[in-house]
């Protein structure tokens, strides 16, 4: 170090030994280096750092599941409220439906292979045929009510209203053609305050039975009472249901996670403020358009307005009463003698109103995973690049969504009904039983959806059959239909004397599936 112009160190240490970066340079240069070493130590991980601005931010290091444990009842209650009282919640619901499942459900093909590798189509028809009679309304699940398509439809928008969905599989003579349907079970009917530690080393958290490595082996479902579904009282008695016949539908966010968190946690709380918000605006807003005003007395003598009665209180009347008077439209009044009217001109909604709800919208959209202008339907400043951008990247995270639910229920269900069915149905009962992993073979696929511009997706769509990067069924499943059907259609239509459409070039458009003649169509845009 220098004191009063001095190198002093330590004996045996060169000068300037504690100060590497710096050394060589004049004093006033060393000096700055030595601050701006120690500014940059002292910003480092300020998110760790408790001050004056961020003593109110929380520093508690606690777990999700420690969260959710006296968190989660309160949010599904409050997701449930926004999800039915307000336009956002119930619009959110139903893009979750909308893009996840869609109009038509997830597309089914079976793909089961012979030894060789190859397909065997008679028995994957067997086996797909037999699926879509279980799947129609009255055999696919217990009440009877829902199809195939319904019961996912119905099954997302609990989820993403609560979480989580419990999707339980009953086995029964009397349960359709197959002996087997699927119930949907809502989220409270897992109590989070029961929580046991068994003697057999297992343990009950928020309802759900784990072994020693936090593997669900049971559920524990909420018992109702005889009048519950009326007032909604539950009893502290409980039903243990194994784990091998539930599915319990909800997207982990950490590692041995219990229970499923409401999709729309992390814009609730805005959304909340938003309503409010938005209620007081029209409230205000009614109130400025009335145009109300007082009539203030400016006159000590002057007696109450003419048509007001007066009195001592004797005579039923009130003295020194207030009067009001209604205004209709193209009406004049006489002000009374020694009165002043004030106008009441409240001057809301202002220019403020709508860039801070826009703000507030685009924050909630950012927490619910979804873009702006399709949650509120505003599109006044979104031009072709921007929405493209936005909508795609929106369309990665519902391919997402469709992935996480085909692994999670479609498949799993799939192969349940598969082993009942090759028992009960009678075109599956030739079917081996030896080859069950053959015939379990499904391939789901969901939904995808056009562009603004179609002509050029089918252009894409036939430069990518003729560089063999796709076939013609994944385009058609691509597009939310089933190749089979389409390709028996044309055939029916080609017998009935109905040409195929021209294209540009003045060729037939080309039939068959991803073997048909490629080297063709590359001639053809050549």
């Amino acid at each position: 170090m220098r004191i009063f112009g001095f190198d002093i160190s330590r004996r045996g240490e060169p000068a300037d030994a504690g100060e590497p970066v710096a050394a060589g340079l004049p004093a006033a240069a060393r000096r700055q280096a030595l601050m701006r070493g120690r500014a940059s130590a002292k910003r480092s991980f300020e998110a760790g750092t408790t001050d004056r601005l961020s003593k109110t931010w929380s520093t508690a290091d606690l777990s999700d599941n420690m969260a959710l444990r006296s968190k989660l009842r309160a949010m599904r209650g409050r997701s449930r409220t926004w999800s039915r009282d307000t336009e956002y919640g119930r619009k959110f619901l139903a893009m979750c439906q909308t893009n996840i499942v869609g109009s038509s459900g997830f597309a089914l093909k079976v793909d089961c292979r012979n030894e060789a590798g190859k397909l065997d189509k008679a028995d994957s028809a067997r086996v797909k045929a037999a699926y879509s009679r279980w799947a129609k309304r009255g055999q696919f699940e217990v009440t009877g009510k829902l199809s195939e398509r319904q019961f996912d439809a119905l099954a997302i928008r609990m989820v993403a209203r609560d979480g989580e969905v419990l999707i339980r599989q009953v086995e029964g003579r009397d349960r359709g053609i197959h002996g087997c349907q699927l119930q949907l079970l809502p989220a409270h009917l897992l109590d989070e305050e029961h929580n046991r530690d068994l003697p057999n080393g297992a343990r009950i958290r928020m309802g759900v039975e784990f072994d020693a490595f936090m593997k669900p082996i049971a559920y524990h479902l909420r018992q109702m009472p005889p009048a519950g579904d009326i007032h909604g009282a539950t009893a502290q008695r409980y039903l243990r249901v194994p784990a091998s016949e539930i599915i319990h539908l909800f997207i982990a966010e950490d590692a041995e996670q219990w229970r499923g968190v409401p999709w729309a946690y992390a814009a609730l709380r805005g959304a909340w403020q938003l309503d409010k918000f938005d209620e007081a605006a029209l409230v205000a807003a009614n109130v400025g358009a009335s145009k109300m005003g007082f009539f203030r007395q400016i006159d000590p003598e002057a007696g109450p307005p003419m048509g007001e009665a007066s009195g001592d209180g004797e005579d039923g009347g009130d003295e020194g009463r207030d009067f009001i008077t209604s205004a209709e439209p193209g009406e004049f009044a006489v002000l009374p003698d020694g009165y002043q009217f004030e106008n009441f001109n409240p001057e809301y909604p202002n220019g403020v109103y709508e860039p801070f709800s826009k703000s507030v919208q685009r924050r909630m959209s950012t927490g619910l995973l979804v873009s702006y202008h399709g949650l509120t339907g505003d599109l006044r400043d979104v031009n072709f690049s921007s929405i493209r951008q936005g909508t795609l990247d929106e369309r990665e995270i519902w391919m997402l969504l469709q992935s996480w639910y085909i692994e999670s229920a479609k498949e799993a269900n799939f192969a349940w009904w598969l082993g009942h069915a090759m028992l009960r149905d009678p075109d599956l009962q030739r079917l081996p039983q030896t080859k069950f992993d053959k015939f379990n073979a499904p391939i789901f696929s969901g939904r995808r959806w056009g562009w603004v511009d179609p002509k050029a997706d089918v252009q894409a769509d036939r430069e990518s059959v003729a560089l063999r990067t796709k076939s013609r069924a994944q385009i058609i499943r691509e597009r939310g239909g089933d190749p089979d059907v389409v390709w028996a259609e044309l055939e029916e239509e080609e017998a009935r004397g109905m040409a195929a459409p021209q294209t540009q070039a003045g060729q037939k458009q080309p039939k068959g599936d991803a073997g048909g003649d490629d080297a063709a169509d590359a001639a053809e845009e050549t």
